[in-house]
């Protein structure tokens, strides 16, 4: 064991009550790279009696010591201590070992309600794999979520991983701190986005040092950031920098308006197969009537993993009218084109845009659309007969979705299309 520090080492055998007394959990915002809100505050062990050690450094000495399993459940108890200071919909997400979390010192400490908890474990330092998927799957029958830690560092086997059936994959800082400098990183984060969507997890990178690396996260269609650049760890939990959220909605955008071959991209288990929507953009080119604009749409709704898709027509009123609805009930009074600031500058530019109920920076009324419907994301696209748009398609989903490269890709395939058979349609 390496004397690192004269206050805590196995030889010293330095008392857990010392220990206990200098601990404090920090919390560390993990923030959605389409929005910039908070998805969760991870908590971080503090040791001031150990200034010359690393939390995980202190763990492990702490078990050389044989006192690891009280140290760890003290910890996760003071973790879950600060459950209710955070604010209504933000998730508290706690670190466990994974040879730590069936012990009986430490089961004794989760409570009976687990919504809104991530357990975060390391996968690749677990012992007995089997006895971690049993517990892991009793806490997921209390409500939390399972999140697999340092993904990326070339120790967790992936075959193991996938087995695990994770809600999140964190990415190890190493993939992700200045991945825009260095080809290989590319490469492995595309990989490891790929693979985690594929098994359904949500995809956490950490590390992110500045906000290009944030940038970046979005290009490749990360969930979610957390590094000093989104926020530091502190006693308090604070809210977002505003410099945060502009330069998660910057990204966003010039994501939305950049042209996306869809060729060039694996699929994953959320997006649509290039061969299904091409298939279904061809029928709906071939469209000659509303009746065959609604049933590539119904495709397009399955294909694409959506709960609602509506084509909108501007009328010469500047009423934006419903001519086809899947998922929901057609509105046939229509839009007053000026309560939507939003829609009328996607006709107006013919840009694409992105709305989640979850964003504060998102237009108001298209919120509270969203929010009367039910729903919480939605993508528009506009539709254009030539140069001119004439209406929308809109995407939407009941669900917080963070639109995919592919997504975006596919939606736009299919409003060019819309317009031809818009287009005949009118003619």
């Amino acid at each position: 064991m390496n004397l690192r520090s004269p206050k805590v080492t196995a030889s010293s055998r330095v008392d857990v009550a010392t220990i206990l007394d200098g601990l404090e959990m920090h919390l560390q915002p993990i923030v959605d790279v389409a929005t910039g809100s908070v998805l969760a505050a991870e908590a971080l062990a503090r040791f001031h009696h150990a200034p010359g050690l690393r939390a995980d450094e202190v763990i492990a000495e702490a078990h050389a010591a044989g006192y690891g399993y009280t140290l760890e459940a003290a910890c996760l108890r003071a973790a879950l201590d600060r459950r209710d200071e955070l604010p209504a919909g933000v998730k508290l997400a706690v670190n466990v070992s994974p040879d730590v979390v069936h012990h009986p010192i430490v089961a004794r400490r989760w409570p009976p309600d687990l919504d809104d908890v991530i357990v975060e474990v390391t996968e690749h330092r677990a012992h007995r794999p089997a006895a971690l998927q049993d517990e892991l799957a009793q806490l997921r029958l209390r409500g939390a979520a399972i999140a697999v830690d340092d993904v990326g560092t070339g120790y967790a086997g992936l075959l193991r991983l996938a087995m695990m059936r994770p809600d999140y994959v964190k990415l190890d800082r190493t993939v992700v701190a200045g991945v825009r400098d260095s080809d290989a990183q590319c490469a492995v984060l595309e990989a490891l986005v790929t693979f985690s969507h594929r098994m359904g997890a949500f995809v956490i990178g950490e590390g992110v040092e500045s906000l290009a690396d944030l940038a970046a996260l979005a290009e490749f269609d990360v969930d979610y950031g957390q590094g000093w650049a989104v926020g530091r760890p502190g006693r308090d939990f604070t809210p977002i920098r505003p410099m945060v959220v502009t330069a998660c909605h910057r990204a966003r955008g010039r994501l939305l308006q950049r042209r996306v071959d869809t060729r060039f991209y694996a699929t994953d288990t959320r997006t649509a197969t290039t061969r299904g929507m091409h298939a279904i953009t061809s029928a709906m080119y071939n469209a000659t009537g509303l009746t065959d604009l609604h049933g590539a749409a119904a495709e397009a709704a399955a294909e694409l993993g959506v709960d609602v898709i509506s084509v909108s027509v501007l009328g010469q009123d500047d009423v934006l009218r419903e001519v086809t609805t899947i998922g929901e009930a057609i509105n046939t009074d229509g839009y007053e084109l000026r309560d939507f600031p939003c829609t009328a500058n996607v006709l107006r530019t013919g840009q694409s845009v992105e709305v989640h109920v979850n964003d504060s920076g998102a237009d108001a009324a298209e919120v509270a659309l969203l929010r009367d419907s039910g729903s919480a994301s939605l993508l528009m696209m506009p539709v254009s007969i030539g140069e001119r748009p004439v209406g929308v398609l809109e995407l939407i989903s009941r669900r917080h979705r963070r639109w995919t490269t592919h997504d975006i890709a596919h939606a736009r395939g299919l409003a060019t299309h819309l317009g031809h058979a818009l287009n005949r349609i009118n003619a």
